[in-house]
């Protein structure tokens, strides 16, 4: 007889919020149209936050602009949650949605 426990199987299937053999879940960020801001403040911005080129931030703030909100990027939970914190610092409205 071993003084060692028998060798058991943990499921860690919840530990980070994903199945294992599956990627984790995926949020959309959305940057929604800021009325009272400047628009190149609101493309300096996106160019600060995503490291955008000019054009691609030029785009998703002209998005925003008339369409009410633009995708900015889509990534794992808490990266999310601090693009949107780091829009909300500068003054900008963002959200965050479920793939």
């Amino acid at each position: 007889m071993s003084i060692r426990p028998s060798f058991r199987h943990y499921d860690r299937s919840d530990l980070w919020g994903f199945e294992l053999g599956r990627h984790p879940r995926r949020f959309k960020v959305v940057l929604h149209r800021a009325a009272d801001k400047n628009l190149m403040f609101v493309a300096k911005v996106v160019m600060e936050l995503t490291h955008f080129g000019t054009a691609e931030a030029e785009y998703r703030m002209w998005e925003a602009h008339h369409r009410g909100r633009s995708l900015v990027l889509v990534t794992h939970l808490e990266r999310a949650e601090l693009m949107v914190e780091q829009f909300a610092d500068r003054g900008l409205p963002a959200s965050i949605e479920p793939e």
